[in-house]
């Protein structure tokens, strides 16, 4: 992506890009959900609870070849959050100064926001994307073979 020091368009790739990542969560409960049963409606889940359900039957699972996607999972969870704060926090904007952020958490305190924060979000949530399910189907096939035909 190109970076113009633009706050604004950096939050927008950084949105779309989380975007992307929440649909390949989504992929990871699918596979999974192929041996195990989901909830009921586990779709239309915050994608917290949908990372926290996937980390508990990798858990269930007990291969350590899933160690990475577990690792990754909590990567995500990570990224998710900071995503959380600056789309839930409010971003100021003044001509003579620069632009700041008022987090929507009172224990959060205030402080100014680069745009290159922003992308580097952007691109740390394209990278994880990119490679979260990629470089795991095969294991989570691997460890659902007694639970399905693969």
């Amino acid at each position: 992506m190109v970076r113009d020091n633009d706050l604004i368009r950096g939050v927008g790739y950084m949105v779309i890009q989380a975007s992307h990542l929440e649909r390949q969560i989504e992929e990871i409960c699918r596979w999974l959900a192929m041996g195990i049963t989901r909830p009921e409606h586990h779709e239309t889940q915050q994608v917290s609870k949908k990372i926290k359900w996937c980390k508990c039957q990798i858990k269930e699972l007990n291969n350590t070849n899933l160690d990475s996607l577990d690792k990754s999972l909590d990567k995500a969870m990570n990224l998710l959050d900071k995503r959380n704060k600056l789309v839930h926090g409010q971003i100021y904007f003044a001509s003579n100064a620069p632009e700041k952020i008022i987090p929507n958490k009172a224990k959060d305190k205030e402080r100014t926001i680069l745009p290159s924060e922003v992308y580097d979000l952007a691109e740390s949530i394209y990278n994880l994307h990119q490679r979260i399910l990629s470089q795991n189907a095969f294991k989570l096939v691997d460890s659902l073979k007694g639970k399905i035909d693969a």
